[in-house]
Parts: C-alpha cells; sequence; structure tokens
C-alpha cells in the first residue's frame, strides 16, 4: 500500500514546513536534551520550569557548581533566549543546551533560558510577549512581596548584576525586551546591567550600502520574518526586525548599560548588525558597545560548531562580558545578629551562615531515596521537599508513615533545599522508610514570626487534607505510599520548637478528617525565658545570651516577649501540656548543648502534665547542639538518625 502524501500549504527551506491538514514539520534543529543535575564534565546543573500554564512558558534554569567556601555566594543573572529563525530549535536543544551549559561554567551566572512560543503555530509577537513575561517573572523574584518560586534564583542569584542576551532570533528578542525594559521599567525599578547579542537577526526592506545584498525583500531573511510575523504591521519595515526602519524608537531608549554584539565574516546579517552597533552608539544611548566581528566563520557557528577553537574564543568573550567585578562598596548596617544573619539599611539581607542549595533528586545512587520540590501555597508561598524511600519491588503500592518535618535554623537561616538538610533527610527516609514533607517556610528578618508557625501548620493541613474525604489529592507520593494511620511530626532546633507548637494546635484544633499526629521528634529543641531553670540551669541570665537574642530579632513584636508560649511552654501564660496533640514524644538534647536543661525540663513538663502518651529522652555526652546535621557522619551523628529513625518505625 503505497504512502499518502500530505499537500504542502507553505513552507520556509530549510526550516519549516506546514501542510493543510494543519501539522508543522520542522526541517531543522536538534533534539531534545535533558536537564542534568551535576554534570560530570562541567558541574553545572540544570532543571525545567513551569514561567506560567496560560499561556505556556518554561524554561531551563542552569546553575553553576558552587564553591564550597562559599555556599551562599550570589551570582550574575543571564535570561536568554534562543535562537531558530523564530520557529526551530528550542531552550531543551542539545545544541542549546550545549552551549548554555559551557558559557554558565565559565561565566560563573545563573542563566534561565527561555521557551518561549514559535511559529507558524504561535506567530510573532506572541515569542516577544513570553520573553518579555519571563523577564518579568525573573525580576519578580528580587522585590518586595514578589515570588519567591524558584530558589536558584532566590539563593544565588544577584539583581544588581542582571543581563540579558541572545543569538539570532533569540538576539532579536533580547534586543526588543531591553527596549521595552527602557520604555516601560521592571519590577522593584531593577536595572538590565547588560545585552549580549550574538548574530543578531535585524533586517529591513531596502539594502544598505555595505551590504552585499540587494534584494532583501527576496532573501531567506525576509521570508523567515513574513513566515513567523504574517500581520506585521510595517512588514520588514516593523520596529521588532529593523531598529533603524523610519518608526523605530530611538536607540537611546535601549534599557541597559552595556552591550555586546557580535557578528561573522560569512554570516548574511552581518552587516546589518554592524549597523545597530554603530546606531546604538551615535543615538545618544549613555552605555558602553563593543563589537566582535570573527574572520572566516559563518552565522551562528559558536552554536553549530561549538568545540572549534574560534567557538570557544567567542564564548571565552562573552564570558568576559558577563563577568563583574566586586563593587567593594560598604553598605550601612540597620542590624545584626552575629553569626546568623545582617540588614543593611536599603533593605538587603546578608545571611551569614548555612550550606548551600542542593537540587533533588530521583533515584540517589547512594540511598536509592528519591526527592522533589512541589508548591504548596502561592499566597504566601510556601514550598516543600517531598522524600519517596526505595520502595520494595514486591510491594510497589506499599503505605508507609508520613513525616512532616520543620528545618532549624533559629527561624532565619538553612532550608528544607540546603545541603544539610537534604542529606539528613534522605538518610532518616532511607532508614525510616517514611514518606518525608520538609516544609519551606517563610523565614525572619523577611517575614518575623509567627509567618514561620502560619506556614507550617498550613502545610500540615495540606498533607492531612490529601486522605480525608473530598479532600486534595494533589501529590501523588502522599496519596499513593502515605499511610495517615501513621502520621508523625519532627523538627531540629528551631524546626523542634515548630513541631512542638504545631503539634499543641493540633491538640487544640485538631486535623482534617479528624486525622491523629502518633508521634512527635523533637531533636535539640529551642526554647528559652527569661529566667534560669532552677540551681542547675548554668545560664543565670537568659535575657542577654543569644537564645533571647535570636528570639527577639525573629519575633520582634511577640506578646510576653521571651516568655510567649511559643517560646517558653513553662511560661506563665502557657497551656498545658496535657493538651500536646500526639501520643508519643522523642526529646533528644547533647551535653553541651546551651539548651539541654530546658530540652530536658520540657521532656519531664510533659510526663508531668498529664499528658496520657509515652515519651522518651534521649541525651548524647559530649556533643554539642545540632550535630546531627553538622557532624552528620560520625558514628554519634548516625547514632542518633537511627534512635530517630527506630522511633519513626514503632
Amino acid at each position: 500500500m503505497g504512502s499518502l502524501a500530505k499537500e504542502i500549504d507553505r513552507e520556509v527551506i530549510p526550516f519549516v514546513r506546514v501542510y493543510k491538514d494543519g501539522s508543522v514539520e520542522r526541517l531543522l534543529g536538534t533534539p531534545y536534551k535533558a536537564p542534568l543535575l551535576n554534570d560530570p564534565v562541567s558541574g553545572v546543573s540544570s532543571k525545567d520550569v513551569t514561567i506560567s500554564k496560560v499561556p505556556l512558558i518554561s524554561a531551563r534554569i542552569f546553575l553553576p557548581k558552587l564553591d564550597d567556601e562559599q555556599p551562599q555566594q550570589k551570582l550574575p543573572i543571564l535570561v536568554y533566549c534562543h535562537g531558530g529563525g523564530f520557529c526551530i530549535e528550542s531552550a531543551f536543544s542539545f545544541d542549546h543546551h550545549r552551549f548554555l551549559d559551557g558559557l554558565v561554567s565559565q561565566a560563573r551566572v545563573v542563566a534561565v533560558s527561555v521557551e518561549y512560543r514559535m511559529a507558524p503555530e504561535h506567530p510573532l509577537p506572541a515569542g516577544y510577549e513570553d520573553c518579555w513575561a519571563a523577564l518579568q517573572w525573573v525580576a519578580s523574584h528580587f522585590v518586595e512581596n514578589g515570588i519567591s518560586e524558584e530558589p536558584w534564583l532566590t539563593n544565588h542569584g544577584n539583581p544588581e548584576y542582571f543581563f540579558l542576551g541572545g543569538d539570532s532570533a533569540g538576539a532579536n528578542i533580547a534586543h526588543n525586551v531591553a527596549m521595552r525594559v527602557g520604555k516601560e521599567g521592571l519590577p522593584g525599578g531593577l536595572k538590565i546591567l547588560g545585552l549580549s547579542l550574538t548574530h543578531p537577526y535585524f533586517w529591513g526592506s531596502k539594502p544598505i550600502a555595505e551590504d552585499p545584498c540587494k534584494e532583501p525583500e527576496k532573501d531567506l531573511a525576509a521570508m523567515l520574518w513574513n513566515f513567523g510575523y504574517p500581520s506585521a504591521p510595517g512588514g520588514l519595515d516593523n520596529p521588532f526586525i529593523n531598529p533603524l526602519a523610519p518608526e523605530a524608537p530611538s536607540l537611546a531608549g535601549l534599557g541597559c548599560s552595556k552591550l555586546f554584539v557580535s557578528v561573522s565574516e560569512h554570516d548574511g546579517l552581518k552587516f546589518r548588525g554592524i549597523r545597530y552597533y554603530y546606531a546604538v552608539k551615535k543615538s545618544g544611548w549613555k552605555g558602553e558597545a563593543e563589537l566582535v566581528d570573527v574572520e572566516g566563520e559563518a552565522h551562528a557557528f559558536h552554536i553549530l560548531k561549538f568545540e572549534t577553537q574560534k567557538a570557544q574564543d567567542l564564548i571565552k568573550k562573552l564570558v568576559d562580558f558577563l563577568k563583574v567585578e566586586d563593587k567593594q562598596v560598604e553598605k550601612e548596617v540597620e542590624k545584626e545578629l552575629i553569626p546568623f544573619v545582617r540588614v543593611y539599611k536599603d533593605g538587603s539581607v546578608e545571611r551569614l551562615m548555612g550550606t548551600p542549595y542542593v537540587p533533588p533528586m530521583l533515584n540517589d545512587p547512594v540511598s536509592g531515596v528519591s526527592s522533589k520540590d512541589i508548591t504548596i501555597s502561592q499566597n504566601p508561598l510556601i514550598s516543600a521537599r517531598v522524600f519517596l524511600p526505595k520502595l520494595d519491588a514486591d510491594q510497589p503500592h506499599q503505605k508507609l508513615p508520613i513525616l512532616v518535618y520543620f528545618h532549624g535554623g533559629a527561624f532565619m537561616i538553612e532550608s528544607a533545599f540546603s545541603f544539610d538538610h537534604h542529606r539528613y533527610l534522605d538518610s532518616l527516609v532511607s532508614q525510616a522508610k517514611v514518606v518525608a514533607v520538609s516544609v519551606e517556610y517563610r523565614m525572619a528578618p523577611e517575614h518575623p514570626l509567627p509567618a514561620g508557625y502560619e506556614d507550617c501548620w498550613a502545610a500540615l493541613q495540606w498533607v492531612a487534607s490529601h486522605f480525608v474525604d473530598n479532600g486534595i489529592s494533589e501529590e501523588p507520593w502522599l496519596t499513593n505510599h502515605g499511610n495517615p494511620d501513621r502520621f508523625f511530626l519532627g523538627g531540629d532546633s528551631a524546626g523542634a520548637n515548630i513541631a512542638h507548637n504545631v503539634a499543641m494546635r493540633v491538640g487544640k484544633e485538631g486535623l482534617p478528617g479528624g486525622l491523629k499526629i502518633r508521634g512527635t521528634s523533637l531533636t535539640h529543641p529551642y526554647f528559652w525565658g527569661s529566667k534560669p531553670l532552677g540551681e542547675s540551669d548554668p545560664c543565670k541570665e537568659p535575657e542577654k545570651d543569644l537564645g533571647c537574642n535570636v528570639w527577639n530579632f525573629s519575633y520582634p513584636n511577640a506578646p510576653g516577649g521571651i516568655d510567649n508560649p511559643m517560646m517558653n511552654p513553662f511560661g506563665p501564660e502557657a497551656p498545658s501540656l496535657a493538651g500536646l496533640g500526639c501520643s508519643k514524644l522523642f526529646v533528644s538534647v547533647s551535653e553541651k548543648d546551651t539548651l539541654r536543661y530546658r530540652g530536658v525540663h520540657y521532656y519531664e513538663a510533659v510526663k508531668k502534665s498529664g499528658w496520657k502518651g509515652e515519651a522518651e529522652l534521649v541525651e548524647v555526652v559530649g556533643e554539642e547542639h545540632a550535630f546531627h546535621i553538622l557532624k552528620f557522619e560520625t558514628p554519634k551523628a548516625q547514632d542518633l538518625t537511627r534512635k530517630v529513625a527506630e522511633f519513626l518505625l514503632k
């Protein structure tokens, strides 16, 4: 039986063909390349994110390998628009992934490569609008009351060093986005430091003197524009494609302070790229511009012939453009709490401690544990890292205990996504065989308490709602593998404080569907108060101690101050500990931890309160606060992790 030839509606050879049945065949382009965590060659991590669902805009984000000595380092940000004649290629294609991976590794930037809608399915200006929306999304991570959806941006992006870039049609988009920035601005008044245009795709209806193309309206460049934007006002002299056209706005309005333009000798777009560069310089624009002309090469050679010496030389020039000198500007300190955090008078916050972000991983090669990041609430933004242990091959549908966990860090540092807490939860989940939800709650000083308490309470309710009639079923790892009859809370340090307060609220208000908390695990719980705990307490002036300073910094308006029941469960206004909403309690303290005495006192107070559950106290000799997190690989840390796992298995 012969094959049926489909009838062609229109085509632009060698790029794309559209058939009369509406189907589209792309004739050029490289295959999809999956993102990769910790690339074995470059060390760069990449992942795909959704920026908008309507219209669908996504991106691939790249993060370079971080210096061990600077885990909280802030890096320049590059928003990148890929080339491809507005109709082929992708942020997820092999060629553009390879290029961005190499650029990010050398330039040490956080890059957001935008997957915009393409012609012919989505004619221009859709791609322009998508890239503008993506830039606003990135910028919104760095403004007051903005979003914080992407931790690679919030944890490592430096909005003072904000760049746009692109190649070919993507360079065209980057130029037009920069013009829009100059006209409309960005959220919070953020500025674009630099614009990188490699082999920019500009054209027009009339030839230019130095250009050998004397009939530009018949050129492939004209065909691509008419195909990509068939209804463009002004056609080839629309300002989007011809920034030197009579109707084009002045290039003096370019919304950046540095410009890098690269052209190639054998590229048909070369002469318009050069003319653009000189037009910007003559326009009255106040920035600094650089032009690079590569001899003997054709269009997009740095993408298509990535491994050649000339391609690598051009990438090095891009790296130099993106590199910034550290500005040794002495900012004025508003307040600080050493050794944790410093707040400057310009509103910026510097965290002085904490471990770097690590991405989630499916099927960890050592533990077998899988992890992923989810969003619990958009307003306020509450997220979490969910962990699932390796399932038994003969029990693929097995139901496991559920642990809702709150990380420590004095209410102001660390993260559910940090190296230390990921490592700890990964190990605990592997040993205890639990589904764990590690909550990323809002932290002080940007979000003073009780914000963190409210976020963790909301996260617990969200988890519980997966197991009630007419509840939610957003997270399949919970619905498929969680056993609501074995529900646990846990935390370390400030997170243990939160876990206690959440358990007290469970005892008072209950959970959806009448679900019960089976056990609460508190490791080195952070409790304090205004008075010493008798003669045995070595801290005779607790109101002068760091334990008091942390609370006052995190919750400056706390009713009752340091004796607020959330911090002092034995204070005069504290509710009876008999109301603790769980049936088992595990408390761990360390001999050299200044919080030890209040942790022991808490354990004894719960037992004497009339609470009906079972309580266990573990004290580790010779160790300090949070040693099981900070000295994770030591035998005593592993022993304590095993004890917590045993508690969860009972």
